[in-house]
């Protein structure tokens, strides 16, 4: 009896470690599974990608003045100057300039109050402090209004008196001296929102109406002086703009319209 329980037991024994060596080989099957070789430098790439993805143009805003790679731009509001004939214009004041198309940024410009409709000689200047961005040719325009009353002609309130001082040379039609001395610098916007592009000085006796273009170095500092000339000659903001960019100001444009969204002055909530 005892061998014939040892005998079944043993039986059994071998039956099940048949059974699990069964289970083992029916468990892995190398048919059933892919290898995957993992492709070298695949995180870095998407890192890579990622970073791509963020670049772009970035800017910066010091004490109200925006800063891009290749330019420069600033409310006229902005200046820590008194602004003496100077007046704010907003939504809360009868003359404020509502227009039919991109109203003043951030709701508020500058209107010179002095002089009268022709000119006059420079009145309340009003200062602004950079530092350029990158070497390069900088042309300098405004976003600018002329508050016509009806009958007034076209190329009145349109002009103020502008110059700038720092480390450059002239890259226009102007020497480095006079750009540095006051002159006009006039446009049109013909009761709506439009440009002042072009300087009026002399060179060499003769009268020119040119765009004004300054050779600025990298982290030079300029001053840049703005003073009231024509009576109501008003001003949502001014750019300077490396000219490699590409970009055109004509007569009559409004920049707010007619260049990208980039070169306005940012939003204040």
């Amino acid at each position: 009896m005892k061998l014939k329980l040892l005998a079944l037991l043993l039986l059994s024994l071998c039956f099940i470690m048949f059974s699990c060596s069964n289970d083992k080989e029916e468990t892995f099957n190398k048919e059933d599974y892919q290898i995957v070789k993992e492709e070298p430098g695949g995180e870095e790439e998407e890192e890579e990608e990622e970073e791509e993805e963020e670049t772009g143009e970035t800017t910066k805003t010091v004490d109200g003045i925006k800063y891009g790679a290749d330019f420069v731009l600033f409310e006229p509001e902005v200046t820590k100057s008194d602004l003496g004939l100077w007046v704010k214009r907003t939504p809360t004041d009868s003359k404020y300039y509502v227009g039919s198309g991109i109203e003043a940024i951030n709701k508020g410009y500058l209107e010179f109050t002095g002089n009268n409709l022709n000119g006059g000689s420079a009145k309340s200047p009003i200062e602004f402090k950079f530092t350029c961005p990158k070497d390069g040719k900088y042309r300098m325009v405004m976003r600018m209004y002329q508050p016509l009353l009806d009958g007034e002609a076209g190329d009145k309130r349109n002009d103020v008196w502008v110059k700038l001082t720092g480390d450059y040379t002239t890259a226009c039609v102007y020497p480095t001296e006079e750009l540095k001395k006051n002159h006009k610098f006039w446009g049109r916007g013909v009761r709506k929102w439009g440009s002042a592009h072009n300087l009026e000085g002399h060179v060499d006796g003769v009268k020119k109406l040119n765009k004004v273009v300054y050779n600025l170095k990298k982290d030079e500092e300029y001053t840049f002086t703005i003073s009231g000339r024509a009576q109501g000659c008003s001003l949502d903001y001014i750019l300077f703009y490396d000219e490699s960019l590409g970009l055109s100001v004509a007569i009559h444009d409004d920049i707010a319209a007619t260049l990208p969204e980039l070169y306005r002055p940012d939003i204040i909530d």
